[in-house]
């Protein structure tokens, strides 16, 4: 069953191809809470571990909707109550002998980025086999004539000098990060699954149908799906409606099979976690895709999204899921310009050791305009102009496009991360953030080693620009 897909930023991709699908989930009804979106009439319970959801009785007035969890973890409950009357009735629920805590089920809006519709060349290169250097993938080496980033000033080269520096137009970010070099080392992502929590990927784009995740326990309760799970729908077909997610994923893990585009970790396997509708999705959703991606076992999961509401229910589950081996990363948002407004759960950064928040760069290695900034920030990454997949019915001549976010930027980190554990399967999440701490180029940004958040550009960077061979070196002398 293939669902709808529509992206809202490619409307001329769209256009181009005739196509206007409608979405297949509508948006619930929406109400105001704390300043945040949430469900209107449902909130959420936590029960501790143990606890038997049977022998409990609800609050007058309310009904449980659905259920999740385990007996070590223990349970989520979605539960229905009156409409405009969820924060008295989390608070009377906070009260209840085993409830761990409640909260409102808040609302979190499905990304949307600027994008740029592009249409690559057609390649005869062969497939890739062993990586070589230097790379011969047609889109690393060309410069169609007369781009504007063909001839640029850069290195060692006298500043009015034109260089030819034949990465940038497609692939600039792959090189700023130096993830070549960590591939000729022998690390390419090899043996590792990243989890993209997301509106879903395509499972067919020609750059990333050969490193799609494929489950060998489907029928796994605690982690269902062939290749990963849709928490939006509650079924097995986690593919793409929106677009989002396959860009994401394009970034992290696209192959290196002579065409197209290649991610950071080009043998990485992707696993399709789609949270995100169309319109955003639920904490409840997001929550049981963040335990699904700890409860596979899926060392690395990327998270391009965020919310302005600050959600006990994030902090438990990504806490559980870092106690488990799986590293989250997330984008630091695109909220700068109107304020630098905190983003969440990325917020929980500084005392979650496993999570990793990305600000974004641009080609000039500066803060991009829209990057959020603040001590969240533990690294940055290229997110301006990031060519990477989009699902093939958007544009099936060319399935490419740019596009520019923290959103690209995390994937870029999710892809480094993958590398990492290609050379240590059993590094710990507080080991990846330490690695990438200390090698991270903080040279490229201007900051020093280490960043002192008192300072004017308070962790505009955070430790600096990632980078994929400086932190491989790290964890093959540490660990």
């Amino acid at each position: 069953m293939r669902k709808t897909i529509l992206l809202a930023v490619t409307t001329a991709i769209l256009a181009a191809c005739g196509a206007q699908p409608t979405p297949r989930t509508q948006a619930p009804d929406l109400t105001t809470l704390n300043g945040n979106p949430a469900v209107a009439g449902e909130i959420l319970v936590k029960y501790k571990g143990g606890v038997t959801l049977s022998s409990l009785q609800p609050l007058r007035g309310s009904q449980q909707v659905s259920a999740f969890g385990d007996s070590h973890w223990g349970q989520l409950a979605r539960v229905q109550v009156p409409k405009g009357q969820e924060l008295s009735f989390a608070e009377a629920y906070s009260h209840q002998a085993g409830v761990e805590y409640a909260e409102p089920n808040y609302w979190v809006e499905s990304p949307r980025e600027e994008v740029q519709a592009v249409s690559l060349p057609k390649t005869s290169a062969p497939r890739l086999q062993a990586l070589p250097s230097p790379i011969t993938d047609k889109y690393f080496v060309e410069v169609p004539a007369g781009d504007p980033f063909a001839t640029t000033s850069v290195g060692p080269a006298a500043p009015a000098t034109p260089v030819t520096y034949s990465n940038v137009p497609y692939l600039w970010g792959i090189y700023r990060t130096r993830a070549p070099q960590a591939w000729e080392a022998g690390y390419t992502g090899q043996g590792v699954t990243v989890a993209v929590i997301d509106e879903g990927v395509d499972l067919t784009h020609e750059d990333l149908a050969a490193n799609i995740w494929t489950n060998p326990d489907p029928t796994n309760p605690s982690c269902p799906g062939l290749h990963g799970y849709d928490f939006v729908d509650d079924d097995a077909d986690p593919s793409d409606t929106g677009g989002h997610g396959t860009h994401v994923a394009g970034t992290i893990a696209a192959a290196a099979n002579g065409k197209g585009v290649v991610g950071q970790a080009p043998e990485a396997k992707i696993a399709a976690v789609r949270a995100l509708g169309y319109f955003g999705g639920s904490n409840y959703m997001l929550v049981r895709a963040m335990k699904y991606a700890a409860d596979c076992g899926f060392k690395v999961a990327n998270n391009s999204w965020g919310s302005g509401a600050k959600s006990k229910a994030f902090y438990d589950v990504i806490s559980y899921g870092t106690q488990k081996g799986t590293v989250y990363v997330f984008s630091a948002g695109n909220s700068f310009r109107e304020g630098n407004r905190l983003s969440w759960p990325v917020g929980y950064s500084p005392v979650i050791p496993g999570l990793i928040g990305v600000g974004a760069t641009s080609a000039n290695n500066l803060r991009t305009g829209f990057s959020n900034a603040g001590d969240y920030v533990t690294v940055a990454a290229p997110g301006q102009g990031i060519l990477s997949t989009i699902p093939t019915v958007q544009n099936p001549g060319d399935p490419y496009a740019y596009l520019q976010g923290t959103s690209m930027a995390a994937p870029q980190v999710s892809g480094v991360v993958a590398l990492l554990f290609s050379a240590k399967p059993n590094l710990t999440p507080l080991q990846v953030r330490v690695a990438l701490e200390q090698s991270a180029n903080a040279a490229l940004t201007g900051q020093l080693a280490k960043p002192d958040y008192r300072t004017q550009n308070a962790g505009w960077y955070g430790y600096g620009l990632v980078d994929a061979k400086a932190a491989l070196d790290y964890v093959l002398a540490n660990y």
